[in-house]
């Protein structure tokens, strides 16, 4: 009960110097003409955003980590490792937007390049958790009988470094309309709050789960606050957007979610929820494989929300009903979730 009042009370704080560090960020990024630069391919509607500061994703890195020095344990690996991991994927996108800010061009880094630099930091990740962390997340229970566990041996770090990337990449993809990253991550982090309070106060027999119990108590506070930073984000970030979150901001979610996920060993389960998120991704892929072997296209423009938009559909309203839908797939992901450990 005490670490779910310290969330409540670390989210509000999060909130509250989140909203601080943007109004502060503004400022600093409208005195020195630092605005996003928009894609050329982009729907015609987007041009009118020209003159909307980027990088916003900086805001919430600061007062995430700033609330969790000062509500958590950051000697716990429940609250390092997603901290380390937000940052390495938060740097390797804030780099892709200093150069898109420097050339004033939409191509920051080359795809290939930041790919490369993903990958790397997932093994980074890897490695810490294999190594340092004394966590034993390559065993998996049983979907019919938690109780049941898998060692899967060589194919975790492969699993795991998959799993980071794509859903780093997901909600990359996803930020094409205001406000609708932030939204549709919120739901699959909220399922992780609720799935680590669970845990945290039930029992459990395997060594596993015993482990990502104890650890849950700890990550329920970390994702309080990460929930706050992006409620204070979308604030700003609702259309008409006062500032976008760029591949720093994007980068960084996508890799809280993954890591957390993982430490608490419901990746189907999180995935499930964010399948707004997997979609959009999957629609990318569809276009470049279909137009690369076949020259034609399958969707007017992807990711899916920008097809969407020229066919007709108000961006607002996109990303209200992408909303619904996070919302519905995580009512399902929870159903699931609780038939598996009922």
């Amino acid at each position: 009960m005490n670490q779910l009042i310290t969330s409540i009370i670390a989210l509000l704080f999060s909130f509250v110097l989140t909203v601080v560090c943007i109004t502060l960020f503004l400022k600093m990024m409208r005195h020195f003409n630092m605005f996003q630069i928009i894609n050329p391919d982009a729907p015609e509607s987007h041009m009118e955003k020209k003159n909307t500061p980027t990088a916003g994703g900086v805001t919430f890195l600061v007062s995430t980590t700033v609330s969790c020095i000062l509500f958590a344990d950051i000697t716990d690996p429940f609250i390092y490792l997603p901290l380390i991991a937000m940052w390495g994927y938060g740097l390797v996108g804030l780099a892709d937007d200093v150069m898109k800010l420097t050339k004033k061009e939409n191509q920051g880094l080359t795809s290939l390049r930041k790919l490369a630099m993903q990958i790397l930091i997932a093994a980074l990740l890897y490695y810490i958790v294999d190594n340092t962390s004394g966590l034993l997340l390559r065993k998996v229970s049983a979907f019919w009988n938690p109780q049941i566990e898998f060692d899967i041996g060589l194919w975790f770090p492969i699993a795991f470094l998959l799993y980071m990337v794509i859903f780093v990449n997901a909600v990359n993809i996803s930020d094409g309309l205001d406000g609708l990253a932030a939204s549709v991550t919120i739901s699959p982090l909220f399922l992780l709050f609720i799935i680590g309070s669970m845990f945290a106060f039930v029992s459990a027999v395997q060594p596993t789960q015993v482990i990502i119990n104890s650890g849950a108590s700890s990550l329920i506070v970390l994702i309080a606050i990460v929930i706050g930073s992006l409620l204070a984000f979308l604030w700003f970030n609702g259309y008409k957007a006062q500032l976008f979150m760029g591949d720093a901001g994007s980068h960084a979610i996508g890799a809280c979610i993954g890591m957390s996920a993982l430490l608490m060993k419901v990746e189907f389960i999180i995935a499930f929820a964010s399948g707004v998120l997997i979609i959009e991704l999957i629609s990318s892929f569809i276009q470049i494989v279909s137009i690369r072997l076949f020259n034609r296209k399958v969707f007017l423009l992807a990711p899916l929300h920008h097809h969407f938009e020229l066919k007709g559909a108000h961006e607002s309203k996109i990303v209200t009903r992408f909303f619904i839908a996070s919302i519905i797939l995580t009512f399902a992901a929870a159903l699931f979730f609780m038939i598996k450990y009922r």
